[in-house]
């Protein structure tokens, strides 16, 4: 086979995802390593234009208002019922994704998109498809990075979860959730509920069999197997919602506490963070000073105290008091720690929680 005629299989087999200009169609032959130049790309669609390589496909070229130029392929028996908002809602899922889920899963995502693509070629798909292609950006920022040893970790545990199957967890590498667990509960029997996706990184959450809530991350370090021994998730599931709803993110809390807590936000730095989902207890008051309250009823643990570490001077801790002593002896530790060129320790880091 000639290298032309390849390289128009390979654009041809392109379309089948999606609409392309020149600068789509460029970018994409550069990622897979094509050495083509735009000038013969363009010639390359016109070509496959008067071609019919497949039965009920054709290539169309589009022309905007702008005078710039779309090919895609239609389908004889594509639908018509999509809009552009459909297909910008389409895009943003694919392209904001988190990385941990995308990067693995290019393939499986390419198809899904080739099938969508097919079923509605016959809309006005062509539209804006340079944005979509090209202008939506994932910074990664914060994500966890996962290779295919985490990927087949995902799917071991969605087996379970789908077969309401225990897990029996060998080891675990990292402790992110600080889960006060020893290396004496290993192996450790979980009866998995959810899979949860937490600032850029996934976990598995679960009962252990004294039906308290474990959540380890899924890292290439975790060790689990499978078993075939049941459970009933029926019996489990109220029990569990009530759990996670009274985490401040996913943290192990420090005790069976539910506190009641009032935090003071500077005014400007109180109206970037309101923006935020932190927890469904959270409600914002603006005080007589301008400042804002935010008050929350949930657990203390490890994350709330790092939430609480980002505003430095700009926040200040109301009640309880036990959360502002935390604040104020963590404050005090970090002082130390760099007056006094202390050594760190993470047992000294974590005993308060």
């Amino acid at each position: 086979m000639s290298a032309r005629m390849e390289r128009l299989i390979r654009i041809y087999n392109r379309l089948r995802r999606g609409p392309v200009t020149i600068e789509i169609i460029k970018h994409w032959t550069d990622s897979v390593g094509i050495e083509v130049s735009s000038r013969q790309l363009y010639r390359d669609l016109i070509t496959l234009q008067s071609l019919q390589i497949a039965e009920g496909e054709n290539v169309v070229e589009f022309v905007d208002e702008k005078n710039r130029k779309t090919w895609k392929l239609e389908y004889e028996d594509g639908l018509e019922n999509i809009s552009q908002y459909d297909i910008n809602s389409f895009f943003l899922l694919k392209n904001f994704a988190p990385a941990t889920i995308v990067q693995q899963r290019r393939a499986s995502i390419n198809k899904f998109e080739q099938i969508i693509y097919k079923a509605f070629s016959k809309s006005k798909y062509q539209q804006f498809i340079q944005a979509n292609e090209l202008y939506l950006h994932r910074t990664n920022f914060f994500a966890q990075l996962y290779d295919e040893a985490e990927h087949q970790l995902i799917e071991d545990y969605i087996w379970a979860l789908h077969n309401n199957r225990m897990i029996v967890i060998e080891s675990v590498g990292i402790n992110s959730a600080n889960m006060h667990v020893t290396e004496s509960d290993f192996p450790l029997a979980l009866q998995p509920m959810q899979l949860v996706f937490h600032r850029g990184r996934t976990y598995m959450a679960g009962f252990n069999n004294m039906e308290k809530l474990i959540i380890f991350p899924i890292d290439r370090n975790t060790r689990f197997h499978l078993t075939n021994t049941k459970f009933n998730r029926k019996n489990l599931t109220d029990s569990f919602h009530e759990k996670m709803g009274l985490l401040f993110g996913i943290s192990d809390p420090i005790d069976d506490q539910v506190y009641d807590i009032e935090i003071e936000y500077t005014k400007a730095y109180g109206e970037s963070w309101m923006r935020y989902f932190w927890h469904h207890s959270q409600q914002w008051r603006q005080l007589e000073n301008g400042n804002y309250m935010l008050h929350l009823q949930c657990s203390i643990g490890r994350e709330l105290v790092g939430f609480l570490g980002y505003g430095l001077d700009k926040i200040k801790v109301h009640r309880p008091q036990l959360l502002k002593d935390m604040l104020v002896e963590k404050a005090q530790r970090m002082v130390d720690l760099h007056e006094q060129d202390l050594p760190i320790d993470e047992q000294e880091a974590n005993k308060m929680y």
